[in-house]
């Protein structure tokens, strides 16, 4: 461990209420824009934590975007686009260990291996052709080529030792071996998609994935080898992170420019409901609960719609969380978080949450 990161681990992180109690689940949410990362209860929906990554040694252009949690809650991770790392954090919400990678964007943890992977982000013109493959004991990293521009989107297979990546420039999946690295390049019909985010279904057969210039989602085959297209749903303006529900039901995602968040019948595959309230602002974000009651979706804000509770410079300078009940569909609380949250995750307290 280098002097500067012990110096930075003296530092902490800024509490700004009780945490929560052990054995609940924390929701994580990368603040982009404010070089942060809120920590919630999500029983209450209370913020337990404010963490400013700029004690670390990080400036305030280090764009924390999307973070991940180990499947025993014990360490979870955020992607920092400008500082240029993935982060380590403990349960006690206290930084371990760091590791370098090229403009950082979305993460995945394989819950049945040490692996996390990472892609590149949106925000990243030309980063190098190749997702990274980090081995959360150490915090080492392997790159693996994709052999396209852009790669993005990003999801894992742990049953089937697979992982999904996407190009935003071309309308390209690849599909990796996560042992021999072996790759298969599968190309998607139709005009340019621009793949923002996958999501796997829970038994493993159906991959989504939403479609920025489309305003798709489009539904894949994976229960083979390969993929196989087998819809596309339109769904609205700009559909950014999905996420299905425990059961397999539901995909849950937000539609950026319609300010609302979209429900789809994974059955059917038709829209069964858009969630429109004061505080879906350019949702962008979004996770569920382990007992898929509640789902929590993050809203950047970046135009001031919504109006804090707080004062503040301008409105832009908070965004929010809507925490919202998948049994009624309805939002029982907006949650203010830092300027422009993006990326956001749901897992367990762990044994050293305090």
């Amino acid at each position: 461990m280098s002097n500067a990161l012990r110096s930075a681990l003296l530092l902490g992180a800024v509490a700004v209420c009780a945490p929560p109690a052990l054995g609940q689940e924390r929701v994580y949410v990368a603040n982009q824009a404010s070089a942060s990362v809120s920590v919630l209860d999500a029983a209450s929906g209370e913020v337990v934590q404010t963490i400013d990554v700029t004690q670390y040694g990080f400036d305030g252009n280090s764009r924390p975007h999307h973070t991940a949690v180990a499947p025993d809650g014990e360490h979870w991770y955020v992607s920092l686009i400008g500082g240029g790392h993935v982060l380590r954090f403990d349960a006690s919400n206290q930084l371990v260990d760091r590791t370098p990678f090229e403009t950082p964007g979305l993460l995945a943890v394989d819950p049945d291996s040490d692996d996390l992977y990472v892609g590149r982000s949106m925000m990243a013109v030309n980063p190098p052709q190749r997702i990274g493959a980090i081995d959360r004991r150490d915090m080492s990293i392997e790159e693996m080529d994709v052999f396209f521009p852009r790669p993005h989107a990003l999801a894992v297979d742990p049953g089937g030792d697979r992982i999904f990546a996407a190009s935003l420039a071309e309308n390209r999946i690849a599909v990796l071996d996560g042992t021999s690295g072996d790759i298969d390049l599968v190309d998607v019909e139709g005009p340019a998609h621009t793949l923002v985010q996958f999501a796997l279904s829970p038994d493993r057969r159906t991959l989504v994935a939403t479609a920025q210039l489309t305003g798709k989602l489009l539904v894949f085959d994976a229960s083979g080898d390969g993929l196989a297209l087998l819809r596309q749903v339109d769904v609205g303006t700009q559909p950014w992170h999905p996420v299905f529900s425990p059961e397999g039901d539901r995909v849950y995602f937000g539609a950026k420019d319609d300010n609302a968040v979209v429900v789809v019948d994974a059955q059917t595959w038709s829209v069964e409901e858009r969630i429109e309230a004061p505080g879906i602002v350019e949702p962008h974000g979004s996770a569920v609960t382990a007992d898929g009651r509640w789902l929590f979706v993050s809203n950047r804000n970046l135009s001031g719609a919504y109006a804090p509770q707080r004062p503040v410079e301008k409105n832009s300078d908070v965004g929010t969380v809507v925490k919202i009940d998948t049994r009624t569909l309805e939002v029982v609380r907006t949650i203010e978080v830092g300027a422009y949250p993006a990326g956001i995750s749901i897992g367990p307290t762990g044994n050293g949450g305090r």
